[in-house]
């Protein structure tokens, strides 16, 4: 009986051996005469047009073109079709998983029931919904939530998956590793996030920064150290930005002032200025010297804005050494601070050739109140005609 299933299973497979030529014949048979009846209809056509390269060339590029919308028509509905298919999934699956972390933080589940098991050790789709609900749920400020949410995540073993996105090759799925090991305090990692402040990518850089003050609560501006890159308005805004949603502990920004990168140093000059942080007033005065003139005209600034008086004599001395930017930059921060000693010094500017130093001074000696308006209203009688022009534009009250 076994002999005769073996002669069985022999002949059909002869047979189909056999049948394979005349498959493959009849195939490339269909394939030969559709490409012949092509042909005759490409051949009809150009036999109907004026001979010449380009009717050719226009003929061809329709086919292609055709060809291609063929191809492109069905790949496009498959991938709407897919992506509406995990979407529904997703959801789905989110919806799932939030009940079930929502239980357990009622009492109502323990962590064995949380979930199926199995599919968040084999799928990846699974680990990563997870991780989104369990994110989207520690949202509010309460520790106790977020402490339980915090030990749920490593006991579904989901800090390996983060942790796996950091190895990455592409940005984004570095950035989501980043994000999501920051909000759930895992530290293991915080070297290699510190080494992506190396990276040439910009907004890789930006949430390295933003996840590493959230990991170093008690140093969170540590990064500042090893920042060899310049730090772009761009990283200040979100790193300022940080600081008033997170309610994070602030540095003493003085201490990056002797940084060797000049955006650092700006950065710290203008967190000082915004935070007012006045004790850093003699190490700001340090820096009056600097040799980038754009963290020179901060330092002026900042000296003002944090009502250093000690800065007025020292600003004063320099004055006639600095370029025009900065000799404007003197006589507003002088006026800023409204004091009626230093009229003398800014009516002598109104001597000057340049224009701008003569508005600057103008300016800041309407701003001392009283006294310089009045001093504005005595100079503006024997003035030439370009300073009484000043002086009225100053003093117009529609301004």
């Amino acid at each position: 009986m076994l002999l005769l299933d073996q002669h069985i299973i022999l002949f059909y497979f002869q047979e189909l051996v056999s049948s394979v030529p005349d498959l493959l014949f009849i195939v490339f048979d269909f394939l030969g005469n559709t490409i012949d009846r092509v042909q005759t209809v490409i051949n009809y056509v150009f036999e109907r047009l004026p001979y010449n390269a380009l009717n050719r060339l226009i003929v061809y590029m329709i086919l292609v073109f055709f060809v291609s919308l063929i191809i492109l028509l069905p790949t496009i509905i498959i991938s709407k079709l897919y992506l509406a298919y995990q979407k529904t999934r997703y959801n789905q699956v989110y919806v799932r998983y939030s009940q079930a972390v929502i239980a357990y933080l009622i009492g109502n589940k323990e962590v064995n029931e949380i979930g199926d098991k199995d599919k968040l050790k084999s799928s990846r789709f699974h680990r990563n919904v997870m991780i989104d609900v369990l994110m989207a749920i520690d949202k509010a400020e309460n520790k106790v939530v977020s402490d339980e949410i915090r030990a749920l995540y490593i006991d579904l073993k989901l800090n390996k998956e983060s942790i796996r996105k950091l190895d990455k090759y592409s940005w984004n799925k570095k950035i989501f590793g980043i994000r999501e090991l920051s909000h759930m305090r895992i530290k293991s990692e915080n070297q290699k996030i510190i080494s992506f402040q190396q990276k040439n990518n910009d907004v890789l850089r930006i949430e390295s920064q933003m996840g590493l003050i959230k990991l170093l609560p008690f140093v969170p501006f540590a990064f500042l150290d090893s920042q060899e890159k310049p730090f772009t308005v761009w990283e200040q805004i979100n790193v300022f930005d940080l600081i008033r949603k997170k309610r994070i502990e602030i540095p003493e920004f003085h201490l990056w002032l002797d940084h060797w990168n000049d955006s650092v140093v700006m950065f710290c000059l203008d967190m000082i200025r915004v935070l007012k942080q006045k004790q850093a007033a003699p190490k700001v005065l340090e820096l009056i010297n600097h040799d980038n003139d754009f963290v020179k005209g901060k330092v002026i600034k900042t000296l003002i804005d944090l009502e250093s008086y000690e800065a007025i004599a020292k600003l004063k001395e320099m004055y006639h050494l600095e370029e025009l930017p900065n000799q404007l930059n003197i006589l507003k921060s002088i006026g800023q601070l409204k004091m009626d000693s230093e009229i003398n010094f800014l009516e002598d500017k109104l001597k000057s050739d340049e224009f701008k130093i003569r508005m600057e001074a103008c300016k800041s000696i309407a701003k001392i109140g009283e006294t310089g308006v009045a001093r504005l209203n005595v100079l503006s009688v024997n003035a030439d005609e370009e300073l009484k022009g000043i002086i009225n534009h100053v003093l117009d009250p529609r301004i």
